[in-house]
């Protein structure tokens, strides 16, 4: 068997038994009596709170939804759906009001554009126009965006969402003396595909930060999550029109194996072989660029 088709193979039960332990541990040490996660609908926040109810119980972890104007509905229900799934309450709060006194929705012009059609439509052509210059990449393009530009505004406008939520999610943990818990994994931690301070970047715990994507996908198959969690696309539901993070990577699959070689010294010239020069440095500049996301704050310390 090739490193490619050993590479990302896990045993999900020893898995979820050493995350189950970890999650466990870590509350006790810290002497925390509840949890909270936010959800998303997406497959992540599905299975760290289908783990974090599994370590602790449902009494002990509160579940949030944190929407806001350009979410859709077929999130929200999904989210419904895990909840009932694990017989836990979720907690909904619109996060739009806050937003909107941040004049976060006023920074790109979606407001002319009626209906999240429109608005997805409108930032399509956006993007064709203006990544044009980057070869059409995003990520890239959003890791070197020029300030003031509609890209860097762009930035502003999604990381607002995601910070928000954070700034939610620890105002409800703090005054319950509660820890929050954290579902990003390691393909967007390594890409910088992430809001740097937002809720998938500030957590107690990240019990998920050591597997990719490819690999959660087959713990979320493990265990039994509701079908269709596990087969939409990995949509950040922040932008009308940026529906899919794993095609912003070309692929998790293939991203997450370029991911694996490069940390295990595959020689170069064998991932350009198999994966494309073109793609293989695509992964690095992503890599390279979003380094500061995680090494930052820089100090003297």
């Amino acid at each position: 068997m090739g490193w490619t088709q050993s590479a990302l193979v896990i045993n999900p039960h020893q898995i979820e038994q050493e995350i189950l332990t970890f999650i466990k541990s870590h509350f006790n040490t810290l002497n925390r009596k509840v949890a909270f996660l936010g959800l998303s609908g997406g497959l992540d926040s599905s299975v760290m709170a289908t783990l974090a109810v599994k370590s602790l119980g449902k009494d002990q972890v509160k579940l949030y939804y944190l929407p806001e104007r350009d979410s859709k509905s077929i999130h929200r229900r999904h989210v419904l759906l895990l909840a009932e799934q694990l017989e836990s309450d979720l907690i909904i709060i619109k996060i739009t009001p806050a937003l909107r006194a941040l004049n976060i929705y006023r920074l790109l012009p979606l407001n002319y554009f009626p209906g999240h059609k429109l608005k997805g439509r409108a930032v399509s052509f956006g993007k064709k126009q203006l990544l044009s210059r980057s070869n059409g990449e995003v990520l890239s393009s959003r890791l070197a965006a020029t300030g003031g530009s509609w890209v860097a505004r762009g930035n502003a406008y999604i990381s607002a969402k995601h910070r928000l939520r954070m700034v939610t999610l620890y105002k409800e943990a703090e005054r319950k003396s509660g820890l929050v818990i954290g579902a990003a994994n390691k393909t967007e931690w390594m890409t910088g595909t992430f809001t740097q301070w937002g809720c998938d970047h500030c957590a107690d715990l990240m019990p998920l930060l050591h597997l990719y994507r490819s690999q959660i996908e087959a713990l979320a198959e493990f265990l039994n999550l509701p079908k269709e969690i596990r087969q939409k696309k990995a949509d950040p539901d922040v932008l009308p029109g940026l529906d899919d993070k794993g095609e912003l990577l070309g692929s998790f699959q293939e991203a997450d194996l370029i991911l694996w070689g490069l940390e295990n010294q595959i020689s170069q010239n064998d991932l350009k072989n198999r994966f494309g020069s073109e793609k293989v440095a695509y992964i690095q500049t992503l890599v390279k660029n979003s380094s500061h996301y995680r090494e930052t704050p820089y100090s003297l310390l």
